[in-house]
């Protein structure tokens, strides 16, 4: 019986053992400053915000961080669970699960200072031929796509930003938020010379996704949205965004 009683122990245990490694996912994710990124506090505002919902549902969460476009293709096939935040597109539909809503990015258009430009329409910036710097894998505003517009794909908003201050490109579309970090943070030197334009393009949400080549994904998904749903009804939502996001945030 005392050895049966020990056998049982360390069955248990056994048991534990992977009921814990199977309540631990690993997103992928690309640096996306000042919502989420590998070298800001939490790793920033949006990756808190995730970890707190699945916390809440017994879920802990691993983060590996990478270009956009290779975070997307890997969670795409299956190699992540998810990503850590994505706009909504339709072609992603076929390959991810959305979640709920949790906040969003205000589009705008930045320009070089010197540049005199007052935006009117999509088509403007078209028969003017002006470049376009974008983030390779980012989804566009559909205005920008009907138009047709003269892009130039490149790995990194950072390096977007500097193909338009050393006038390699024209316009470059963001989160307002993020191109005033990154003119403030990584790129004071240009900080002087670009501007964004008025008025704001669209306002995307940010949502997680998961990967449907994970047969875990509908379930993940339920719980998270369970858990953001306790989240923001909470005040621990509104602290995450007022410590970790800049006063001027999408709220």
């Amino acid at each position: 019986m005392k050895h049966l009683g020990i056998w049982l122990l360390i069955f248990v245990g056994l048991l534990s053992s992977v009921s814990l490694q199977a309540e631990r996912i690993v997103l992928a994710s690309s640096n996306y400053h000042p919502h989420y990124a590998a070298d800001l506090p939490q790793q920033g505002v949006v990756t808190e915000i995730i970890r707190q919902a699945f916390a809440l549902q017994g879920i802990q969460i691993d983060v590996e961080f990478m270009p956009f476009g290779r975070a997307l293709h890997q969670a795409k096939m299956g190699h992540y669970a998810g990503l850590i935040a994505a706009w909504y597109d339709e072609d992603r539909v076929e390959h991810f699960l959305y979640s709920q809503p949790m906040y969003a990015n205000h589009i705008v258009l930045f320009k070089r200072k010197a540049m005199p430009l007052e935006f009117r329409n999509y088509q403007q910036l078209a028969d003017a031929r002006y470049r376009l710097g974008v983030v390779q894998g980012y989804a566009q505003p559909e205005g920008l796509l009907r138009a047709r517009l003269n892009t130039i794909a490149v790995a990194s908003d950072e390096q977007a930003f500097r193909m338009l201050a050393l006038e390699r490109v024209d316009l470059v579309p963001a989160d307002k938020l993020n191109g005033l970090y990154l003119l403030q943070t990584l790129l004071p030197e240009y900080a002087d010379d670009i501007e964004y334009m008025e008025p704001v393009l669209e306002q995307r949400p940010m949502y997680l996704v998961l990967s449907k080549q994970d047969p875990r994904s509908e379930e993940l998904m339920e719980r998270f949205n369970r858990g953001l749903q306790q989240l923001q009804a909470s005040n621990q939502y509104r602290t995450i965004l007022h410590s970790l996001l800049p006063a001027t945030g999408a709220r």
